[in-house]
Order: C-alpha cells, then sequence, then structure tokens
C-alpha cells in the first residue's frame, strides 16, 4: 500500500542556511529527509542579509518558504528580559515572540491546511494552538531548560549563575507543557529522551532521532603527522562552548604544555565572543573566528576537543570530528547521546588532569589517535549517516500518516 503523503508545516527557529552551525545542519537535513517524502511548506525566521541570500539554494529543498525578520538589539533584549521577570515566563521563549511570525502562521495554516507542523525548536511552540486540526511535532534539538540549569550549575560568572537559576524552573515548567500536549516529540538522543519521559510521565509520545552527518562531505581527512595542534571548532557565542574554552584554557592548558611545550591551540567558530578572543594573548593560542570550510582546518589537527560542562542534546561537532577520522578527547558531557565507547572511537575525560593527561596521550601517540580516528569514522558511517537517520525520521511520520497517536 503506498504511503500516504502529508502536508507539512515546517516552523523553523533558524533559517537552516548556511549551514554554520550544529542547529541549521540538523534543521537542513530534516527538512530534506521531510520534502523528499511528503509536501513541505517553510516559515522561518530570519537574522541577516547572508540568510537571504540563501533562500533560493534552499528552494531546490522547499519549494514554498515564507520567512520573518528577527533582530535582537540590546534594548529589545532588556525590554524581553523586564517582560519575563514581571510576567513570570521564560525569557528565552518571549524574546523570540513576534506578532509578524503569529499573523504569517495563522495565514498559512488557513491557506495551506497542514497535516503536521513541525515544530523545529522549542520557541516556535509559542505559535502553535494545540486544538488545532493538525498534529503537533516537537523537534527537539536539546532538553533546552537542561541546558540552562548546568549554567547555573557551572558558570564561573555569578552574573549568569544568577540568570540561569532564575530562568531554567521557568522554561522547563513550559517545555513540560509543550511536551505533554505535543503528539510527538523528537529528541536527538536515548538520554534527552529518558530525561524527558521522566518529566513528562505518563506520557508515551517521545521518539529519538539521532542527528547525522553527510559522511560523503566529511570524508576521512588527512591529518598532518606529527601535529601538536590542539583544535576546537564550535559556535564561539554560545555559552555552553565560551564555558568550554575558558575552562580548557585557564585549567587544562598549563597540564598539557608542561608535558609539551611545543603545543598550540586553534579554536575555530563564528562570532567569538570578547573573553574567547583574549584567549589569543597567549601566542600558543589562534582564534580564527568563522571558517567556511572546517575540513581544511581539520588538516592540522593533533586532537580535537570538546570540553563541555553544560549543555543538552548531541553536539554536530563531535559528529563531524568523528566522520573526518579525528581524534576526539571530550568530557561526558560533549559526546552525552553519542553511541560512543571511550578508548575506543573517543576519549572521555571529566577533571582537569584526566582530560590534560587524555590530550597528552593522543598528542604523544600517532598510533593511538589513528586507531580511535578509523574507529569513530566506522562507527559514524554505520549508525549516522543522514540516509540512515532520515530513514527514522520518516517512519515516525508514518506512524502519524497511518493515525499513530
Amino acid at each position: 500500500m503506498p504511503k500516504k503523503r502529508l502536508k507539512i508545516l515546517f516552523l523553523a527557529h533558524l533559517l537552516p542556511l548556511p549551514l554554520d552551525s550544529g542547529g541549521k545542519i540538523k534543521s537542513y537535513y530534516t527538512l530534506k529527509a521531510l520534502a523528499a517524502g511528503h509536501d513541505v511548506r517553510m516559515l522561518a525566521y530570519v537574522r541577516s542579509d547572508e540568510e537571504m541570500d540563501c533562500l533560493d539554494k534552499l528552494r531546490s529543498v522547499c519549494d514554498e518558504i515564507e520567512i520573518v525578520p528577527l533582530k535582537r538589539g540590546k534594548l529589545q533584549q532588556v525590554c524581553d528580559l523586564a517582560r519575563a521577570m514581571v510576567t513570570g515566563k521564560s525569557f528565552i521563549v518571549n524574546r523570540d515572540y513576534r506578532r509578524d511570525m503569529q499573523d504569517a502562521f495563522n495565514r498559512i495554516v488557513a491557506e495551506f491546511q497542514p497535516d503536521v507542523v513541525h515544530i523545529d525548536h522549542l520557541q516556535m511552540a509559542q505559535f502553535v494552538d494545540f486544538s488545532g486540526r493538525y498534529r503537533k511535532v516537537l523537534d527537539n534539538h536539546n532538553v533546552e531548560s537542561m541546558i540552562i540549569k548546568r549554567i547555573a550549575d557551572t558558570s564561573e560568572m555569578a552574573p549568569a549563575r544568577m540568570y540561569a537559576g532564575l530562568e531554567w524552573p521557568k522554561l522547563r515548567a513550559y517545555e513540560i507543557d509543550v511536551c505533554r500536549r505535543a503528539d510527538r516529540v523528537l529528541t536527538v538522543s536515548d538520554e534527552d529522551k529518558s530525561t524527558l519521559d521522566t518529566l513528562c510521565s505518563g506520557t508515551a509520545n517521545t521518539a529519538c532521532v539521532p542527528i547525522g552527518v553527510d559522511v560523503h562531505y566529511f570524508e576521512h581527512v588527512d591529518r598532518t603527522q606529527g601535529s601538536k595542534n590542539i583544535l576546537s571548532i564550535g559556535t564561539m557565542y554560545w555559552p555552553p562552548n565560551v564555558d568550554s574554552m575558558l575552562y580548557f584554557c585557564r585549567e587544562i592548558l598549563p597540564l598539557v604544555k608542561a608535558e609539551i611545550p611545543g603545543c598550540t591551540v586553534t579554536i575555530a567558530g563564528q562570532r567569538p565572543v570578547e573573553s574567547i578572543r583574549a584567549l589569543a594573548s597567549d601566542p600558543s593560542v589562534r582564534v580564527t573566528g568563522y571558517v567556511s570550510d572546517s575540513r581544511r582546518e581539520s588538516k592540522d589537527c593533533g586532537v580535537f576537543v570538546v570540553p563541555l560542562r553544560s549543555g543538552s542534546g548531541v553536539r554536530v561537532k563531535i559528529l563531524n570530528a568523528l566522520a573526518m577520522g579525528l581524534p576526539v578527547v571530550s568530557t561526558s558531557i560533549g559526546a552525552e547521546g553519542l553511541a560512543v565507547e571511550s578508548g575506543k572511537h573517543l576519549m572521555i575525560a571529566d577533571t582537569p588532569e584526566d582530560f590534560a593527561r587524555a590530550v597528552v596521550n593522543v598528542l604523544g601517540s600517532p598510533e593511538l589517535a589513528d586507531k580511535i580516528g578509523r574507529s569513530g569514522r566506522a562507527l559514524i558511517c554505520e549508525l549516522y549517516s543522514w540516509e540512515k537517520v532520515g530513514e527514522r525520521l520518516l517512519s515516525v511520520y508514518d506512524e502519524l500518516a497511518g493515525g499513530g497517536s
């Protein structure tokens, strides 16, 4: 029996191009998989002229695209924060409310009559009528409240801890409410699924669809032999990434230098904040800013580090690094949600001393680096190619099409 084609409205917090962040990469390939099997229309926020320039390319994936500008100025942020304090609502959710987005959503629903609204990121759920006739699929890139709670627990900056301590309970309450009301909640890992199942006890609507990798684009990289360069790639204004590299450079790097004095560090990623740029005052540290092709930057990589202490979901940068055969050292939080084994596919270490020792061992042993690099890529090709992930996503939609609740 032929599978039913659904009309899907893809409601996106991020325009999926350019592919310059993990969230956009996930959204792009999710959109691509859905559009291959169903009739999809997308409504998305846009933040920059660069994103506007990508619309024609994106239409090769999804013909019907509508956009709403989203600008976040400092004054707007202050007003949103004040309103959140007064109303008791989540700042992270409310800062992204725009009347223009609500109006566009209502109009498209009336015109398109979707069978399903695919809510890409929790923040976009505020525009959805949960009593509407369409099915609602929440695509949770992370357990959002867990990210903020971990910032409250680990940030070195008192204002950040105070803000996060006030924000995470409000965000968690909203997250639980949306998850309970959605027809399906997609998570990127079994860990996130277990967390949401526990928070939303009594529901049975979660499904794990992992983030994938374009294993044809991220092929095995021929690394510079003998490189002592420690590489990190990530969005360098996202608080967990900022914290991770400040932590690495302050507490771990001195221990590595004591064993390997000639080592260097490259921190690559768009829009590095001032505290990250300041790390380059150390001659051994290079802060590149945005890199258009991480594959080129990865050639000079003795070890790829992910020293995250907060965050949730799955780190696309680890998936990409493993796909390229890079030897990876990560914290448990960084590797959370991946079917990896420490010592086989990568190295996992959680204290500064253990993390430094793992980095030193990888830099000092080309054989170990090559071995875990090969094993990491094999794992990615087996479990995390976008072809395999797309099949799992479409199976969830097949259940919806068949009337599954």
